[in-house]
């Protein structure tokens, strides 16, 4: 069964969680890790669950401690080039992904994260590259 849980929405930070008894997905982490920690506690579960991580854009309130959370935790970064570019550029992300963790994902080109089969596509917003 896939379960889903939304740890923030809005300008405060987004982040959404999505998982089965075998594979998890984070989508976006603009929360503080420490918040996200709690917020993983509360529902029993550990930062150390988390398998795959996915960045729909460079905006802070999508990539606050995405270089934080990679880090800490050895977890690969998947999104287009461009949206890379934009977080190793953008002043509100700290701690940056070690090149070695960056992959590199294509709109239209399906490809799987475990379990998982993701189709990334654009949408409109005004970021860059949006998927």
């Amino acid at each position: 069964m896939l379960r889903f849980i939304s740890f923030g929405s809005g300008s405060s930070g987004n982040c959404y969680y999505l998982y089965t008894e075998t594979d998890s997905l984070l989508i976006d982490i603009g929360v503080g890790i420490r918040t996200l920690k709690k917020h993983f506690h509360n529902y029993g579960m550990q930062l150390k669950d988390i398998q795959h991580v996915l960045i729909t854009h460079d905006h802070a309130d999508h990539v606050k401690s995405v270089g934080s959370l990679s880090r800490d935790y050895g977890l690969d970064i998947y999104t287009t080039h461009r949206v890379h570019t934009g977080i190793d550029h953008n002043c509100c992300v700290r701690c940056k992904i070690a090149p070695e963790r960056i992959k590199v994902i294509e709109k239209g080109k399906s490809f799987t994260l475990g379990s998982f089969e993701i189709t990334p596509f654009g949408v409109p917003h005004d970021s860059t590259d949006n998927v």
